[in-house]
C-alpha cells in the first residue's frame, strides 16, 4: 500500500486518473482515512502539473500556432515559477523513498508526515489557477493575483508564492526597462497594462479646428494639461497592477511617450529619409545609429540596474518602484525642459501665441481687417484661403514686420463649404452652411511651430487659442467700425444717432480693454512667472493649460454643447458656445454691425428714424439681459467675471440707468 501512495504522489496513476477506494483488508486501523488524505494531496498536485503542461514554452507555441488564446509570457513564468517551488515536494518524496526502501515497518502515517506541509501550499496555487481560469485573467493580471497571495501566515507558502511572484515580476520588469529606458513595448500577448493602438488613424498636421470646450474650469485644466500630441499608445485600465496607483501609471505612460518623441528629434535623424510630421512612427522603422540620442547621458546604465534590482523579492516594493519612475521622470522632463526652453526658445514662442492669437499685435490686424473685412463678410470662395494669405503678407509690410521670420510661422485658413446647388433642400441645413461658411466664424490661424512643442501647442490648444482669436478679432473689427464712423456723425445735430453710437463705442471700448487688460495681460503675466520659475517641462504645461483655461472662462468661452455622432473627431459635428453671456455679447455685436451699415440700406431720414428706434431699442434689451444675467449666474464661476466686467461698465451708474434698474449693480454685488 506504500508503494500506491508513492506512485500516487508521484502523478504516475493509470490514465492520469486517481482513486481513492478502500485499502485493503490487511491495512492498518485507520490507513483508509490517511489514504484518503494522501490521494486529496496528489488531486491537487495533479491538477497543477495540467496547468504547467498547459502554459509551458511548447505548449504555447503551438497554441500561438494555431492562433489559440494562451496564457502569454506571464502564464509561462507562473508555469516555471510553480515548477521551481515543486521540487521542494519532489525531494521530499525521494527521501520518502529512500526511507521506505530502507525500513519496510513505516506505514502509511509516516509517508503522509512528509506530504502533508504541501496540502496548504498546493490549496493555494489551485485557488489561483482556478481564478486565473474562471476570470480569463492574463498578463499583469495574473501579477496582480499572485502578489495579493504572498501574505499568508504559512512560513511555506508565503515563502513558496514570494518565489513565484519573483518569476512572473521578471517579466514585468524587463518590459518595464524596455518601456521606460528605450520606448520600446515588447508585449506580443498584450499582456502590459501599455499598449498600442491598433487603429492609428492620428492626424499628420497640427492645424488647429474649431473645437468645444467644457463647463466644469477644473475639468478644462485637466484636459488641456494631458492634451499632447498621441503616439498611439495608452493606458489599460484593466491591466494595471492593483498595487500600482493610476497616477504612478500615467507618469510610465508619459515617460516611454517622451522617450519616443526624442528618438524623432529632427536634428538626429534629418539625414534619413523619414518625413517627420506630426505623427509618430514606429521605433523600430528608424535605424539604430538614428535613434541614439543623449536624453541619458551616463545615467542610462544606473538606471537599468536600478529597475533591474526590482527584480528582487526583498527590494521590490511600491514606494521603490515610485522612487525610480519618479528619478526616471525627473531627467526626462529635465531634458525636456532644456529643448524646449532653451533650445525651441518656448518664451519666445509664448509670446508670439499672445502676438498674434491674442492681438497682441493689435497695429497689424487693424491693418489686415483694412484689407479683408469685406472678405470675412461673405461666405467663403475657394480661394479666400490665398486671399487671406496674401493679405496678411501685405499687412505685416505695412507695418514693417515683412522681414521678420516669426511671420512665416503664421498663416491663415478659411474653409470652403461647396454651396447647396438645389434651392429645395432643407432651409435649417442652408443655415447651417451659410454659418460655416461665413469669415468670422471659419477663420483659423496656423502657427509652424518648433519641435517638441507640439506638446503644448497640440492641436486641440490650438483649437482654443483659435476660439479666442474669433471672439478677439470680431471685437476688434467692430470696435474699429464703430471708431469710423465718427466722421459721418461728429457734425450731425441729430442727438439719437449721436448718443446711440457713443453707447455702443462705450461698450465695444470697454469691453476690448476688458479683454485685453483685466483678463489677457494679467494672465500672461502670470503664466511667465510660472515659467520662470520652474523647470520643470510638466509643471510649465500645467500653468500652460490653466492660463489657457483662465482666459476662456474669463471670456465666456467655456460652455457648450454639442451635436456629433460617436467616432467624430472635433470638428465634425455641430458644435454651439451656449454660454448666455457669450450669446448676448454675440448678439450686441451684431447690433454694431448692423448700425454701422445702416447708410446702406437707410435710403433716407425716416427710414434712419425708423432704424435707430429698433436699435436703441434693442440695445436697451440686450444691456438689461446682460445686467439680469449677472443675479443669474452670480454663484457660478463665469458670474465673478461678468461682475468685474459690468463694474467697469455701471462705474457712473450709466449701465444700471439704461438697463432701468431700480439698484444699482454695485449694491447688487454687494448684496
Amino acid at each position: 500500500m506504500i508503494h500506491d501512495a508513492l506512485l500516487v504522489l508521484w502523478d504516475c496513476s493509470q490514465g492520469g486518473e486517481i482513486s481513492s477506494t478502500e485499502p485493503v483488508l490487511y491495512a492498518n486501523e485507520g490507513d483508509a482515512e490517511i489514504y484518503s488524505r494522501i490521494c486529496s494531496i496528489a488531486k491537487s498536485h495533479h491538477r497543477i502539473q495540467n496547468f504547467i503542461a498547459a502554459t509551458s514554452f511548447h505548449s504555447r507555441k503551438l497554441q500561438t500556432a494555431s492562433n489559440i488564446r494562451n496564457f502569454g509570457l506571464y502564464g509561462q513564468a507562473l508555469s516555471e515559477g510553480i515548477t521551481e517551488v515543486l521540487q521542494s515536494y519532489k525531494k521530499a518524496i525521494v527521501n520518502v523513498e529512500k526511507l521506505v526502501i530502507g525500513n519496510k515497518d513505516y506505514t502509511l502515517t509516516f509517508v503522509y508526515s512528509y506530504v502533508e506541509k504541501f496540502q496548504g501550499l498546493f490549496n493555494t496555487i489551485n485557488k489561483i489557477i482556478s481564478t486565473i481560469k474562471e476570470r480569463r485573467l492574463n498578463g499583469c493580471q495574473i501579477l496582480s493575483l499572485t502578489h495579493q497571495n504572498i501574505l499568508n501566515g504559512n512560513e511555506m507558502v508565503h515563502s513558496s508564492m514570494l518565489r513565484i511572484f519573483s518569476c512572473i515580476n521578471n517579466v514585468f520588469i524587463n518590459q518595464l526597462c524596455a518601456w521606460l529606458l528605450y520606448g520600446e513595448l515588447k508585449d506580443p500577448y498584450e499582456e502590459f497594462f501599455i499598449y498600442r493602438n491598433k487603429k492609428d488613424d492620428l492626424s499628420e498636421t497640427v492645424l488647429s479646428s474649431p473645437s468645444i470646450s467644457n463647463t466644469c474650469d477644473k475639468t478644462l485644466v485637466t484636459t488641456l494639461q494631458q492634451t499632447s500630441l498621441d503616439c498611439g499608445y495608452n493606458i489599460n485600465a484593466s491591466m494595471i497592477p492593483y498595487f500600482m496607483p493610476l497616477s504612478l501609471a500615467q507618469e510610465i505612460l508619459f515617460i516611454g511617450k517622451t522617450v519616443i518623441l526624442f528618438g524623432f528629434d529632427p536634428r538626429k535623424v534629418k539625414r534619413s529619409n523619414i518625413t517627420l510630421n506630426s505623427t509618430l512612427m514606429p521605433l523600430h522603422k528608424l535605424d539604430y545609429d538614428s535613434r541614439r540620442f543623449t536624453i541619458w547621458e551616463e545615467k542610462e546604465s544606473e538606471f537599468h540596474n536600478k529597475l533591474q534590482q526590482l527584480k528582487e523579492p526583498e527590494v521590490f516594493e511600491v514606494y521603490n518602484l515610485r522612487c525610480v519612475v519618479r528619478e526616471i521622470k525627473e531627467c526626462v522632463t529635465k531634458h525636456l525642459w532644456t529643448v524646449a526652453v532653451e533650445e525651441a526658445h518656448l518664451l519666445h514662442e509664448l509670446r508670439l501665441m499672445k502676438d498674434f492669437y491674442l492681438l497682441g499685435r493689435g497695429e497689424l490686424f487693424l491693418e489686415l481687417l483694412r484689407l479683408t473685412a469685406h472678405m470675412l463678410d461673405k461666405p467663403t470662395t475657394r480661394t479666400s484661403t490665398r486671399d487671406m494669405n496674401h493679405a496678411f503678407q501685405l499687412a505685416a509690410r505695412a507695418v514693417f514686420l515683412s522681414n521678420s521670420a516669426d511671420i512665416e510661422k503664421f498663416s491663415f485658413e478659411l474653409p470652403y463649404v461647396k454651396p447647396i446647388a438645389d434651392a429645395t433642400v432643407n432651409s435649417s441645413l442652408d443655415e447651417d452652411s451659410s454659418v460655416v461658411a461665413d469669415g468670422w466664424s471659419s477663420i483659423m490661424l496656423k502657427y509652424d511651430f518648433k519641435w517638441p512643442l507640439h506638446l503644448l501647442f497640440a492641436p486641440e490648444v490650438l483649437a482654443r487659442y483659435n476660439d479666442m482669436f474669433r471672439l478677439l478679432l470680431r471685437i476688434k473689427k467692430t470696435q474699429h467700425d464703430l471708431h469710423a464712423l465718427w466722421k459721418t456723425y461728429k457734425q450731425t445735430r441729430r442727438f439719437a444717432v449721436c448718443q446711440l453710437h457713443n453707447k455702443l463705442m462705450f461698450l465695444m471700448d470697454n469691453l476690448q480693454h476688458y479683454l485685453q487688460a483685466d483678463v489677457l495681460e494679467s494672465n500672461f503675466s502670470r503664466l511667465m512667472d510660472a515659467v520662470n520659475k520652474t523647470n520643470d517641462f510638466e509643471k510649465l504645461k500645467e500653468a500652460h493649460a490653466t492660463f489657457l483655461a483662465d482666459i476662456l472662462s474669463q471670456s465666456f468661452l467655456t460652455s457648450t454643447t454639442s451635436e456629433r455622432s460617436e467616432g467624430d473627431s472635433p470638428g465634425d459635428g455641430i458644435e454651439m458656445i451656449t454660454n448666455p453671456v457669450f450669446v448676448n455679447i454675440m448678439d450686441l455685436l451684431k447690433l454694431c454691425d448692423s448700425f454701422c451699415s445702416m447708410s446702406e440700406f437707410a435710403s433716407d431720414r425716416e427710414a434712419e428714424d425708423y432704424y435707430i428706434k429698433g436699435y436703441s431699442d434693442r440695445f436697451n434689451k440686450l444691456v438689461k439681459q446682460l445686467t439680469q444675467l449677472l443675479v443669474c449666474v452670480r454663484g457660478r464661476a463665469c458670474g465673478a467675471y461678468l461682475a468685474r466686467l459690468l463694474m467697469r461698465l455701471d462705474y457712473n451708474r450709466w449701465l444700471s440707468a439704461e438697463a432701468e434698474l431700480t439698484r444699482s449693480l454695485t449694491h447688487m454685488l454687494r448684496c
